[in-house]
């Protein structure tokens, strides 16, 4: 983070995450003359989460959300807009608030579409690195529970898993992993079971070979390797 994103956000937390409240807290202050602030102009971030928000409302939902991807030339099921809304803090799906919305954009460095569409590239990227993966994956299971619910439900988590391990870290029993929780668990998955499929896939060889079966591995990792090796004879 740039010294004037670090320098912005602070604004924005003194402020409540009030816009025009940061603005003139931002020049009033004196921090606009930092050395090393940039053109990050935090009116056109406010600008921009207006033009997306509910007219009657405080936060961009699903209509709002759909226009935003329009606008960047993405996909809404496209992981760059999983990188975004992990930025955003957002909370749940198709939804962001205006505290998680500029907050967003001012760690991201971008007050317009125009800087946001060219720092797509970037965010990309990020995904291959093992840091900030782990950390996206963590973000993902709270993002993808419905609101007020503690587990995903297993379509969402099917669809999620493909999308962060199929197109970014390839796994080669995700399939038979979906095709066994479809068949054989067909109920939410939990938190636990989220975040030790991680460590599983890290640590873990395709063959089992050095799986330890006293571990203490969730029973469904445990139910897992062993469909596997039925499926394999053996």
């Amino acid at each position: 983070m740039s010294t004037y994103e670090k320098i912005a956000t602070e604004c924005l937390k003194k402020t409540n995450w009030a816009l025009e409240p940061a603005i003139n807290h931002f020049y009033s202050s004196g921090l606009a003359t930092t050395p090393g602030a940039s053109s990050l102009n935090l009116k056109s971030i406010e600008d921009l989460y207006s033009s997306y928000k509910e007219k009657d409302g405080d936060t961009i939902q699903a209509e709002g959300v759909v226009r935003f991807c329009e606008d960047l030339d993405l996909d809404p099921s496209d992981i760059v807009m999983l990188i975004i809304s992990y930025y955003m803090g957002a909370a749940v799906m198709c939804e962001f608030s205006k505290e998680e919305f500029t907050g967003g954009m001012v760690k991201m460095g971008c007050d317009s579409l125009d800087k946001l569409k060219k720092k797509i590239p970037d965010l990309r990227s990020e995904i291959r690195n093992e840091e900030r993966f782990k950390d996206i994956y963590a973000f993902a299971y709270g993002f993808s529970c419905e609101k007020g619910q503690k587990c995903i439900q297993l379509d969402v988590a099917l669809g999620m898993w493909k999308l962060l391990i199929g197109e970014t870290k390839p796994w080669p029993l995700l399939e038979d992993w979906c095709e066994f929780l479809l068949k054989h668990h067909n109920r939410a998955i939990s938190k636990d079971t989220w975040v030790q499929l991680y460590d599983f896939i890290q640590t873990i060889k395709p063959d089992f070979s050095n799986f330890d079966e006293t571990a203490a591995w969730p029973y469904l990792l445990d139910e897992f390797v062993d469909h596997v090796k039925e499926k394999r004879g053996g």
